[in-house]
């Protein structure tokens, strides 16, 4: 049996719609390793931490869960970052807190350049 797709449009308006706000662009794994250097060259931060900067910073960009756990995994068997413990009075169980190790500095602030430059290409085009 034949079946067509249904468009998901109503009209061409709808579609010049979609120009003017665009859908949100979701981060792969090296563009989330990038992010996730450029927050930690900046501070230590906790991985929902991360998330909620990228939604406040970021507002066209997104970043599932998987593929920030992801990157962070990646990071950690690079030897580039490491975790430590934090207590938090207003939580019950301590928060996992990342540190960009200082020996990874240097990398990380070499991939800041393309990363910047990624990011200005994709606010042109989404905004």
């Amino acid at each position: 049996m034949f079946s067509r797709r249904k468009p998901s449009r109503a009209c061409l308006a709808d579609i010049e719609q979609y120009f003017q706000q665009p859908p949100p662009q979701f981060l792969d794994l090296e563009l989330a390793v990038c992010w996730v250097l450029e927050c930690l060259l900046k501070d230590d931060n906790y991985p929902s931490g991360l998330m909620q900067k990228l939604l406040r910073e970021e507002p066209q960009l997104r970043l599932s869960e998987t593929v920030l756990q992801q990157a962070l995994d990646f990071l950690e068997q690079q030897g580039s970052i490491s975790s430590y413990p934090q207590r938090c009075p207003s939580r019950g169980r301590p928060r996992r807190m990342l540190h960009l190790q200082a020996d990874a500095r240097g990398q990380a602030e070499k991939l800041m350049q393309p990363w910047h430059s990624w990011l200005e290409s994709h606010r042109l085009v989404l905004n």
